[in-house]
């Protein structure tokens, strides 16, 4: 007989396939859910299933620097060794909290249909659900992805990549699925959730059809996929297109942008502060920070100015201080995945149309010039521009670094320097991929990434 008992205990989530885990003392509140209300509370967990995501892509990305003295002020050492892409790095918390959102997705599937053959006449909100479930679990999916396996390729879709859990069991041993499974998994679970979810969701933490729509986009972008991620681009903004016109907010407030603003199609923020990323240590990279024009008003939104002369990052599009991201979905990486799919199908003026819809609302008003392309390569060039200087702080600068090194004119290679001494990621790092965490390794017998 099935124990009727979900031991929501955080360890079976994190270890993954362990039995050793299984007579942990369950909490009698998390028992089995019981009714469509205990199915969204578990989804409606705001920590839980949206501040869980990994942030050691944002830490390893070249958006910002450290000084010497921010460098030697970090005390703990796995953050230091992240910064220089030291393989001594733990990354256990961002393996561990993800899966653990994962876990409560789980749940949520494995116990819909009981739930729903006790209340048969709510199947509209049992489609919500079991969507939702499913869009939240391949959003981990992925976040874990761009951190723990190879970019996807043509030369990686037999790779390992993450496990797969589709089961809350945690006595299911932990199998490393490949590149192409892992992929494919997320793009079917994705069509099934669009087909339940509502278009638009009540409150923006939780999934909706635009929101599944949206990672498809960026899914599909990541993977070279540009008609797809075109259409699915273009399927979330017929549902949802605001764009927040940057004249009406306030260059000299503390938090210029607030949280759950307009643009945004689906709420998610890093699992906790980074201290690499506090405004008090972090410097944004010249380059970058050089790149916005006159009358961008992006500049004075973003950054603030430092004593020494160099600028931080003001406050994160979550609407909060501190080394916390916003990773979620909104708007205007929508209309920058369109212009980057249309200029690389070789269709310019729908490339630089969608461009100049986002950026006209980004401009002092009446100063704006609207950008033109005479090739696709010089649309491109512009569209990736515009795309790092929109998507600060926004969780996908690091899958951008990495997908775009497959191509020679795009190449980036990040570089850290302290005192006297460089460190660098070059062409096929393996460093590009991270180690799982040894704890994780030791545990569930996973074979590690190469080195």
């Amino acid at each position: 007989m099935k124990t009727r008992f979900y031991f929501i205990v955080i360890v079976c989530s994190m270890f993954l396939g362990c039995k050793k885990y299984l007579d942990a003392k369950p909490d009698k509140k998390l028992a089995i859910p019981a009714t469509i209300a205990d199915l969204w509370a578990l989804l409606d967990n705001y920590t839980k299933m949206n501040m869980s995501s990994p942030r050691a892509g944002e830490e390893y990305a070249d958006t910002y620097y450290l000084t010497a003295t921010g460098f030697k002020a970090i005390s703990n050492i796995n953050t230091r060794n992240n910064y220089i892409w030291n393989d001594k790095g733990e990354l256990f918390s961002d393996w561990v909290n993800a899966y653990s959102a994962i876990f409560y997705a789980n749940v949520v599937l494995d116990e819909i249909d009981a739930v729903a053959k006790k209340e048969p006449d709510d199947m509209h909100q049992f489609d919500a659900v079991r969507g939702s479930a499913l869009f939240f679990r391949t959003f981990m999916f992925y976040e874990l992805a761009q951190i723990f396996a190879p970019q996807y390729a043509e030369n990686t879709l037999s790779a390992p990549c993450i496990p797969l859990r589709l089961n809350p069991d945690p006595a299911i041993p932990s199998v490393r699925s490949t590149v192409s499974d892992c992929y494919s998994q997320m793009i079917n679970d994705l069509l099934t959730a669009a087909r339940l979810l509502p278009e638009n969701s009540e409150t923006k933490n939780r999934p909706s059809k635009a929101a599944a729509f949206g990672l498809l986009g960026r899914i599909y972008l990541n993977m070279g996929d540009y008609k797809n991620a075109a259409l699915y681009a273009d399927s979330c903004l017929r549902i949802y297109s605001k764009l927040m016109d940057y004249n009406s907010l306030s260059p000299t407030a503390a938090v210029p942008i607030p949280k759950f603003n307009e643009e945004v199609i689906f709420a998610s923020r890093s699992f906790s502060e980074s201290s690499l990323l506090y405004t008090s240590r972090c410097r944004i990279d010249t380059v970058l920070y050089r790149s916005y024009t006159e009358n961008d008003l992006r500049k004075d939104i973003f950054f603030k100015a430092n004593t020494d002369g160099s600028f931080t990052v003001k406050a994160s599009y979550d609407g909060s201080y501190g080394g916390a991201f916003f990773n979620g979905l909104a708007t205007d990486e929508q209309y920058l995945i369109l212009a980057e799919c249309y200029a690389r199908l070789n269709n310019i003026p729908a490339a630089v149309q969608y461009l100049n819809l986002m950026l006209e609302k980004r401009f002092l008003k009446g100063k704006y010039q609207a950008i033109q392309a005479s090739t696709s390569q010089q649309a491109l060039d512009i569209v990736l521009s515009e795309r790092r200087k929109e998507l600060v702080f926004r969780g996908v600068r690091w899958s951008d670094i990495r997908r775009l090194n497959k191509e020679d004119r795009y190449r980036i290679y990040p570089v850290r320097k302290l005192d006297n001494e460089l460190f660098e990621l070059k062409q096929d790092d393996n460093r590009y991929i991270s180690l799982i965490p040894l704890k994780i390794i030791e545990i569930t017998g996973l074979p590690q990434n190469e080195r």
